[in-house]
């Protein structure tokens, strides 16, 4: 019974016990749809004091932060297919921050080691002082490299934590120093909103960015899929889809006159894309599910009398997804929704195409944060799960 209960401690500490078979990423890259521009990454891990809350909801054996911060990083390096690479492993806690791998040529064991020897969380998260820390090691690496900060990027509260400031101003002096050598890529563990918001700021605030949640890359085709895009340096999908568009006005369409007042509005922007949303009701999917539900489609019948009396207004349909999915899966689930949309009112409107079109945002800009996207029917997972019409002003 001994030995049994040893062997289990071995299994949490050294490897995790959930069996992960990676994809191989080789055939990929002999054939050339995969093209290596990445030679240098470095992990930022963080150990501080909030990593060792659970997960997710509190539940029976649910393991904590750390432990799933640890199966993404070994998850991802069991993922990266056999080239060359220059490594490092960084962690993050207190007041301290240690290079405790590299930087030097990847060997898989050996990096999954120092994994599994990322010691127990402990005190505030010096983020900051870890990116600078990271600017210098890379310095002098030749070619293109990444910074992957795996992190809950989360304020403990009554603590002088996480220093959003500092840890803004430190990535912004690397992005000054790296440029486009240096994509940043943000790995979230947990669900809080504040740390979401300090992890999509960051990736915003650099020249290629790219943040996801953890959950999000639990199955190998997921972490395949982001391990793509680290060996090939593709973190540009983020700043494109989330930072547009820049500026949003809302015009509610039951007010009168309220072509008009679209157009007041688009005369009063400057010559940068600006997005009018004509607050229609929203349209409504199951989860899953791009099918126009009854009474959606009543929902529109209103709809478009609506675009009937304003018959100058052309009109962006945009499709939004709850959060649970990949992000590839989510961003044409919404689009399949928006195109559902657009088909009917052209079907039943007799409106002319020349005036829609669709634009799928995914699970970006969400109508109500999703704490906890595993919930699949939970009232803000339903909230996200909708079309709206947009006015686009050029």
């Amino acid at each position: 019974m001994l030995k049994k209960i040893v062997l289990l401690m071995v299994c949490i500490l050294f490897a995790g016990c959930a069996t992960f078979k990676p994809v191989d990423l080789g055939p990929r890259i002999e054939s050339g749809q995969v093209v290596q521009k990445t030679d240098n990454f470095v992990v930022l891990f963080d150990k501080s004091a909030s990593m060792g809350q659970l997960h997710g909801k509190p539940m029976v054996n649910e393991a904590t932060r750390l432990m799933h911060a640890k199966d993404a990083v070994r998850n991802m390096i069991a993922s990266i297919p056999e080239i060359k690479l220059n490594a490092g492993l960084r962690t993050f806690w207190s007041e301290d921050t240690a290079l405790i791998y590299g930087m030097t040529p990847l060997v898989k064991l050996d990096y999954t080691k120092a994994v599994n020897w990322v010691g127990f969380p402990y005190g505030r998260t010096p983020m900051a002082q870890a990116i600078t820390a990271a600017g210098s090691d890379l310095r002098g690496a030749k070619g293109y490299s990444a910074i992957i900060i795996v992190s809950d990027f989360s304020d403990t509260p009554g603590v002088d934590d996480i220093r959003p400031e500092a840890v803004m101003q430190a990535i912004t002096n690397v992005n000054a120093e790296y440029g486009d050598r240096l994509c940043v890529y943000a790995i979230q563990v947990g669900y809080t909103l504040n740390g979401k918001e300090l992890s999509e700021q960051i990736v915003q605030n650099v020249e290629g960015g790219y943040t996801v949640n953890a959950d999000k890359l639990v199955t190998p085709a997921a972490m395949s899929a982001f391990v793509d895009k680290v060996i090939s340096g593709d973190c540009s999908r983020y700043r494109q889809v989330v930072a547009q568009p820049k500026e949003k006005i809302v015009v509610v369409e039951a007010e009168p006159k309220a072509e008009e007042k679209v157009v007041a509005a688009a005369s009063a922007t400057r010559a940068e894309e600006k997005v009018i949303i004509l607050a229609f009701e929203d349209i409504h999917f199951d989860f899953d599910k791009s099918t126009l539900k009854p009474e959606a489609q009543e929902i529109l019948k209103r709809n478009i009398q609506v675009l009937k009396d304003n018959p100058k207004a052309k009109v962006r349909i945009a499709g939004y997804t709850s959060a649970s999915g990949t992000d590839a899966y989510n961003q044409a689930l919404s689009e399949r929704r928006a195109a559902a949309v657009q088909e009917y009112l052209i079907k039943e409107g007799v409106i002319s195409h020349q005036r829609l079109s669709t634009i799928g945002y995914g699970e970006t800009d969400p109508a109500m944060y999703e704490a906890a996207p595993k919930e699949l029917y939970s009232k803000e997972a339903k909230a996200n799960m909708r079309v709206l019409f947009e006015i686009v002003v050029q």
